[in-house]
């Protein structure tokens, strides 16, 4: 919030086997399954960490939950209408994003 980026791109870490956070999730039992993949089908990340304080479950909702604090600001909404109004090419194009934005927290929480 304190620098105000026009966009934002939230990832979850993503425990390979061979990287050092595979070996370190593997040492402190943090894999909440050693044989999930990291994506489903659609291509949703999944979140195979478990920390002793962090569930897996609370670090992939946390994602959705950044994106909303982040977007559904009263300063960003603002931002964005400005947008729209002032061209109508960055209307379509806010308009397919936001489409593909709800597309994206629906499909991430039907394969939660």
């Amino acid at each position: 919030k304190e620098i105000n980026p026009h966009t934002i791109q939230v990832s979850l870490a993503a425990p390979y086997p061979g990287t050092f956070l595979y070996r370190q999730a593997k040492e402190n039992g943090w894999l909440y399954n050693e044989e999930i993949d990291l994506l489903t089908q659609e291509g949703t990340q999944i979140a195979p960490l478990n920390y002793p304080h962090l569930s897996h479950g609370e670090i992939f909702d946390s994602v959705e939950d950044f994106y909303r604090k982040f977007y559904f600001r009263p300063s960003k909404i603002a931002s964005i209408v400005a947008e729209m109004i002032a061209s109508p090419d960055m209307m379509k194009r806010r308009l397919r994003e936001g489409v593909e934005f709800f597309r994206f927290l629906r499909t991430r929480r039907d394969s939660a």
